[in-house]
């Protein structure tokens, strides 16, 4: 399906595609990503043979709200509300605790979740849709580069996915900033979009 942003009906059909348990792929504020029902385990073992990725990687998972984030994740750190009031909606993705209810599919058993509000109307729009968090894997397979447009995602997967939403293509290529938040002090686990100086201005507060 192409569209280049995100109309009514348009996301009306991503969001039935991801309630029947099918996995779309849609622009976020970093790639394109893969989205399906982070609730359904029928829906996240296709992501894998989708992208044909190991299961012993985690999930990101994208939200919709703070509300919907705190409702993943279990013994929330201070350093948690801070970020996410300065960066999200945005390319920070943080790693918290998981509740115990959240599928270790999506956990890969490590007991921990990566969670990002995405500056995304269409991401955060089939979320509120469909009243679920949504996975937010790269569109690409398994150790390829990842789609900045809805063609490249068709180059690769377009045979594997139903549903491809095109919003046009996105801005930015760098990864988003992927800070863990469990182990004390927090560290940053993968550098992206947000830097680990604005990170530390973000924190000063809490010192």
């Amino acid at each position: 399906m192409n569209s280049r942003w995100p109309h009514l009906a348009a996301i009306r059909r991503g969001a039935e595609a991801i309630r029947q348990g099918q996995v779309i792929a849609a622009p976020t504020d970093t790639l394109y990503g893969l989205l399906a029902d982070a609730r359904n385990p029928r829906a996240l073992r296709k992501i894998f043979r989708v992208k044909q990725r190991s299961k012993a990687k985690p999930i990101l998972l994208l939200v919709d709200s703070v509300a919907m984030a705190e409702r993943l994740a279990a013994d929330i750190p201070d350093a948690f509300p801070i970020l996410a009031d300065a960066f999200w909606p945005g390319p920070l993705t943080m790693v918290l605790r998981a509740k115990e209810s959240l599928s270790r599919i999506v956990t890969a058993g490590m007991g921990t979740v990566a969670i990002r509000l995405p500056r995304s109307p269409l991401v955060t729009a089939l979320a509120r849709h469909t009243k679920r968090p949504l996975t937010g894997t790269s569109a690409n397979l398994s150790g390829r580069v990842g789609a900045r447009s809805a063609d490249e995602v068709c180059a690769q997967l377009g045979a594997r996915l139903p549903l491809v939403l095109d919003a046009g293509k996105v801005a930015r290529a760098e990864p988003s900033t992927v800070l863990d938040l469990v182990s004390g002090t927090p560290q940053v686990l993968r550098r992206g979009v947000v830097t680990s100086a604005q990170i530390e201005r973000a924190l000063h507060a809490l010192r």
